[in-house]
């Protein structure tokens, strides 16, 4: 048996309790239902959400979550992050891992394990879990024998990279599906085999260059073709990134059958969904925030805190320095402030763009 950990993310950085219950219900109907209709469940899904969510969305959340022994909250401070990286989520894998050894969700911290990601809105082939744990199965003793002949610097873990991609693009509120063929490590189809302790996992890249992060580990890509799609990415009004129905085709009747039984999708709560959330006009006033600005407060956030606690351990070892290193620190402290108060303000819904995201 091969541990999997899926990870997801559920509302960091929104304090707007309309705007998550909108967000906890979408995931409700798609994804959570997707993974409750997985052929195996052998697998541990890491739903990390903000530590300051409110009372209201996080107790819906956890009672949608109870009983499911294999589905954790993972709780993040963001305003007391300190290790960030542009270019993926290892910054905050880095959370999961703490949580995974905290709560003894893995024995051997240095076995080989698969990670993966699935927003909290898109949705699995019912067989998807199963096909990529046999065959995480299957490779990772040739995995362990390869590790001899690596180089130093990634020696320690030999690790595929292991993609679909066959999948659909779903315009929820349209109804319209886009079927895309050979898009490889698209959002929630990178699947990733390595050693837990090489701190690799699906958070490491963006999504779309793992290919070409594939080349600086070393790692094996390996694409599953398919016959028919393995995931649905969903695009709607609170989704990330901009995007384009233009390529979409009405959904008909095959297509229905083909998101419900074979993907998992509850389509009855989705149109309870969009119904209970009717769709907000572009340019609107809402509760929410802007996902690209709030994680730049994300990051300069951790910028600051890592000064500050340079400079708090400055004046603890040297005492002559300190009292000059305290106005600065107070001055940190109170940049930091500022900045966590704009991360908890609301703010003007952003225009939607015409493109399609990444």
């Amino acid at each position: 048996m091969v541990k999997h950990f899926v990870v997801t993310r559920l509302g960091l950085g929104v304090y707007d309790t309309h705007r998550l219950l909108k967000l906890i219900d979408l995931f409700e109907a798609v994804t959570l239902s997707s993974l409750s209709h997985q052929s195996s469940q052998d697998f541990i899904c890491l739903i990390g959400i903000d530590a300051d969510m409110p009372s209201e969305a996080h107790k819906k959340l956890k009672a949608l979550l109870a009983g499911r022994s294999n589905i954790f909250l993972v709780p993040i401070d963001v305003t007391g992050l300190v290790h960030v990286r542009i270019g993926g989520f290892d910054w905050i894998w880095d959370h999961y891992q703490d949580f995974i050894l905290a709560n003894g969700l893995l024995d051997q911290p240095h076995d080989y394990v698969v990670t993966s990601v699935i927003d909290a809105d898109d949705a699995w082939q019912q067989n998807v879990v199963a096909t990529i744990n046999q065959l995480a199965i299957e490779r990772i003793p040739g995995l362990r024998d390869a590790e001899k002949d690596r180089n130093t610097w990634l020696r320690h873990s030999s690790g595929i990279a292991i993609t679909f991609p066959h999948g659909y693009v779903w315009f929820i509120r349209e109804n319209k599906i886009w079927h895309l063929l050979g898009h490889e490590f698209h959002s929630m189809a990178v699947f990733i085999v390595a050693r837990f302790s090489s701190g690799i996992s699906a958070c490491s890249s963006r999504h779309s260059q793992w290919r070409s992060y594939s080349n600086v580990l070393a790692f094996e890509v390996l694409p599953i073709e398919t016959n028919s799609p393995m995931w649905v990415y969903a695009r709607h009004d609170e989704a990330v990134g901009a995007w384009d129905s233009k390529p979409a085709l009405r959904i008909n009747a095959d297509v229905e059958a083909r998101l419900t039984n074979n993907l998992g999708i509850d389509l009855m709560k989705v149109q309870q969904w969009c119904l209970a959330y009717p769709s907000e006009q572009a340019g609107a006033d809402y509760s929410g925030k802007r996902v690209a600005d709030q994680y730049d407060r994300f990051f300069t956030i951790a910028a600051i805190n890592r000064k500050i606690r340079v400079l708090i351990d400055r004046a603890d070892r040297d005492p002559s320095a300190e009292p000059e290193l305290r106005e600065t620190i107070a001055r940190c402290e109170a940049e930091r402030a500022k900045i966590v108060a704009a991360l908890r303000s609301t703010e003007t819904r952003p225009s939607l763009a015409t493109h399609f995201d990444e």
